[in-house]
């Protein structure tokens, strides 16, 4: 009974994932499947990219969003060795989810169950630009003046 009831917590704990969260590869949409792990029939409900083709976690999308962005941005690449191209891009990714999601569930911000507090990712857009004209600068330089 025990370990029936660990199974279905833990299915349920993988349904939500999946809605939730997205590969962190790849970015892609997660589904569950059952895995065989040997001969003897032992299988497991595992998280999986089709995409990618393998077992998956999942991770957050914010993370997954902002993680893509860095890459992009400032040409982050942590496996120089393996070449600049699109799988060591999605490797890097991969490992800057990993280290953000890390970061914020030890600042208390991110449990096993998502966000504690809400990301506000609608109000910006990352690597939006503004454009102030000179102009503009001097309008508000005059309403920050005593």
């Amino acid at each position: 009974m025990t370990m029936q009831y660990q199974n279905e917590k833990r299915l349920e704990m993988l349904k939500k994932r999946v809605q939730r969260c997205v590969c962190k590869s790849c970015g892609g949409s997660l589904s569950l499947r059952q895995i065989d792990y040997n001969e003897f029939e032992d299988a497991r409900i595992e998280i999986f990219c089709d995409q990618c083709d393998r077992i998956e976690f999942g991770i957050e999308p914010e993370i997954y969003t902002s993680a893509q962005y860095y890459v992009d941005e400032f040409h982050i690449n942590f496996y120089p060795d393996m070449g600049n191209n699109q799988v060591t891009r999605k490797m890097t990714i991969a490992s800057i989810s990993d280290i953000m999601s890390w970061a914020l569930q030890n600042m208390g911000y991110l449990t096993k169950e998502g966000f504690t507090v809400a990301p506000n990712m609608a109000g910006k857009i990352l690597g939006e630009c503004i454009v102030l004209h000179d102009q503009t600068i001097d309008e508000l330089e005059k309403e920050l003046e005593p």
